[in-house]
């Protein structure tokens, strides 16, 4: 049975993207509504650029947490339990750990911010780039699943059968990417380029991934990050909170550079201002982000999650910034579905213009 996942999308997987490079995800660089269109136009792409400025200064507060709810579902019942479906990796995991109060900042931040904020959008991957996720039972069809990919290795998926529901089905980009997760074992399996013909299932690579580990052991992704990891949930949308740190692509991460907690990198930039996969940002917390004119109940939580927890560079894109979302049960070729579109998050690729991304900050790396 699923989860949540996609409904009525079609998979459209592409050559695999090369050997250190187990996920590329690629949202298109356009809007896609005319608004859109006129907020880029108009948002400031200019980063913040002196030493007072709080985004780049790191002496703002930290970021109370979320205390009520800002979705269109009402009551908000607090976080779930970190190791489980809701909010998987350990308590220690970066993903789960709130940002320390008076971080460091990387010296370069205001360059790097400036470069991924030139759009003043960070784009919301809700249905062709979303990740579909999806739950087996003791009752889920077991398939093996043969990995097309040999020269990364041993695929862990190989000569193991695994739980894929009968109404499973990878996104539609490039990546094919789908989740499924297995409460019983404790375990998320990922599919990097995942594709089903006549009942049998191949997948570019795959990871069997713990619920309880890092969420950094080498997942499906550029930065080898879990690809469940980070992710924004339907429901976290529906309670207008987010409780863990976000995963971010860019079409400036680094060629050959990465750090901590990444593993690898799949960037291609080598401009001085490119971001290395496995930094961590996080939004100027002295904001205000329920005061700003018009912001939308689903860009508060996610504004607010970027404040308390931050997000993570995880994989290259096709444009400037965007985040990554599960996909929702009811989303389309057309709608995001319900949830979002309650929320504010009207379609796919919303870019989310309302909360000010050039003031981001990137973290100095911490050990």
């Amino acid at each position: 049975m699923a989860l949540l996942a996609a409904v009525g999308l079609a998979a459209a997987c592409s050559s695999p993207p090369g050997p250190a490079d187990p996920a590329s995800s690629s949202p298109a660089n356009q809007p896609s509504a005319p608004s859109e269109a006129a907020s880029s136009a108009s948002a400031s792409a200019a980063g913040p650029g002196s030493s007072a400025d709080p985004a780049t200064s790191g002496s703002a507060a930290p970021y109370a947490p979320v205390t009520g709810p800002v979705g269109p579902s009402g009551a908000s019942p607090g976080p779930a339990p970190t190791g489980t479906a809701e909010r998987p990796f350990a308590a220690s995991s970066p993903f789960n750990v709130p940002v320390a109060g008076d971080p460091a900042v990387d010296p370069d931040s205001a360059a790097m911010v400036a470069r991924i904020s030139r759009a003043g959008l960070g784009h919301a991957n809700l249905v062709e780039f979303g990740i579909p996720i999806y739950e087996a039972t003791a009752d889920t069809p077991r398939h093996p699943v043969r990995c097309t990919i040999t020269e990364w290795g041993v695929c862990p998926m190989d000569g193991n059968p695994r739980p894929i529901p009968d109404d499973a089905v990878p996104n539609p980009g490039r990546d094919g990417a789908m989740v499924v997760i297995d409460r019983a074992a404790g375990t998320a399996d990922e599919y990097f380029q995942a594709a089903e013909a006549d009942g049998t299932w191949t997948t570019g690579w795959g990871e069997i991934t713990s619920l309880t580990g890092s969420g950094w052991d080498g997942g499906t992704t550029g930065a080898g990050a879990s690809r469940l990891g980070g992710v924004i949930r339907v429901a976290e949308i529906g309670a207008g909170a987010i409780p863990h740190a976000l995963v971010l692509e860019s079409d400036t991460a680094c060629s050959g550079t990465f750090r901590p907690p990444a593993l690898k990198t799949d960037g291609e930039s080598d401009r001085a201002d490119c971001i290395p996969e496995g930094a961590h940002l996080q939004l100027d917390p002295s904001i205000d982000v329920a005061a700003i004119p018009d912001i939308t109940p689903g860009e508060i939580a996610v504004a607010r999650a970027l404040q308390q927890y931050g997000g993570y560079l995880i994989d290259r894109a096709d444009t400037s910034l965007a985040i990554g979302f599960e996909v929702a049960p009811d989303a389309s070729p057309s709608t995001p579905g319900a949830v979002y579109s309650q929320a504010g998050l009207a379609w796919d690729y919303y870019g989310m213009p309302h909360i000010p991304w050039d003031r981001l900050r990137v973290l100095a790396p911490t050990g």
